[in-house]
């Protein structure tokens, strides 16, 4: 395998490779370290999911970014001068800069937290204003009404079925506390986001800064509140994703990240930021509705059978630990608007 892997490594425009190797958990793409004499890069080979026009989108928005003197992972192109390379399987392969340091799946500081946030904020500024237009449009990218109605229309086509019993307490709950939230979120403008803010998509140095973001096929146009909802969401909760006993809402690590962000983020305007809490709301919430669906397909999210015996039982207890999250920072969420207000000055 490793003998293929360094083959296709070779079509891109780098020095000879003297080894590879699998890197990261990411649940999407096949990823590889490669080694060269100098350099290290990255080598994915695309989900099907992904069509190459997303590599386009990637390599202009990661020059402005850089342009822009913000640290991020470039495109490598190939000996023929092409962002990716396709085997014989029809396989899409691309090459990326490889950016050292660390990645954390949850449990950050208050201090990391802050480091992140300014970084999303300059990641924001830079943006804020581009004029892009996407060529990779990703189906139904963050929209919850869509999550919610398939929620709908599993439980009516699962109405028989065992698995009924278990969800219905969770998707009910869902439903009732969705349909009860406000429009704030509707009236902010669109502008370019990363998509997918979750923790490990973040890159920390050695001296714990975060320097860059990662796996940008999630790039697109939509409020920037979702970035933020959902980096809280993952960053702000003190258990692991699937952990239902711990899962509860870092107020700290939310004022830190917070602060972080509108420290480099001057574009964001008064409407936005009072958008926030309800945004969360949503994006926690939309996330339950999409796991509690998984869990009646049992498809999607590959199985981690080191922790369980299949994807029913693994989605179930996903929901019910971000379930178990909602359900705290619904308790406190008086004490986020006041870290929004005294933060922002409303």
């Amino acid at each position: 395998m490793e003998t293929k892997i360094k083959q296709i490594a070779g079509r891109f425009n780098i020095d000879e490779v003297i080894g590879t190797s699998r890197f990261g958990n990411g649940l999407i793409n096949d990823t590889y370290l490669v080694q060269c004499h100098k350099n290290k890069f990255v080598l994915q080979k695309l989900h099907p999911i992904l069509k190459s026009s997303v590599l386009i989108d990637t390599h202009y928005i990661t020059k402005q970014l850089s342009d822009n003197g913000l640290i991020t992972p470039l495109l490598v192109k190939t000996k023929n001068g092409k962002l990716f390379f396709k085997s014989d399987k029809k396989d899409c392969w691309r090459m990326l800069t490889y950016i050292p340091g660390k990645c954390y799946e949850g449990g950050i500081s208050p201090k990391q937290a802050f480091s992140a946030g300014r970084l999303v904020g300059q990641f924001h500024n830079i943006l804020a204003g581009s004029d892009y237009k996407f060529r990779h449009k990703i189906k139904n990218f963050h929209d919850s009404e869509t999550r919610i109605d398939k929620l709908k229309a599993v439980l009516k086509r699962f109405r028989r079925n065992l698995k009924y019993n278990d969800l219905i307490g969770p998707a009910s709950v869902v439903l009732k506390n969705y349909s009860g939230l406000g429009d704030k979120i509707e009236s902010c403008p669109n502008r370019v986001i990363h998509g997918d803010l979750k923790i490990n998509n973040i890159r920390f140095n050695f001296k714990n800064d975060a320097v860059c973001l990662l796996d940008l096929d999630t790039l697109g146009r939509h409020k920037v509140t979702t970035d933020i909802a959902a980096g809280a969401r993952t960053w702000c909760n003190k258990a692991e994703e699937g952990d239902i006993e711990n899962a509860e809402f870092d107020l700290e690590v939310f004022g830190s990240m917070l602060n972080g962000y509108l420290s480099t983020a001057k574009f964001i305007t008064k409407k936005e930021i009072e958008a926030i809490p309800e945004t969360v709301e949503r994006v926690i919430l939309t996330l339950i509705a999409r796991f509690i669906t998984d869990a009646f397909e049992e498809k999607y999210f590959r199985l981690n059978p080191n922790q369980y015996k299949n994807l029913y039982q693994q989605n179930k207890t996903r929901a019910l630990a971000q379930l178990a999250l909602y359900n705290d920072f619904m308790d406190k969420k008086e004490s986020i608007n006041k870290i929004i207000k005294k933060l922002c000055k409303l």
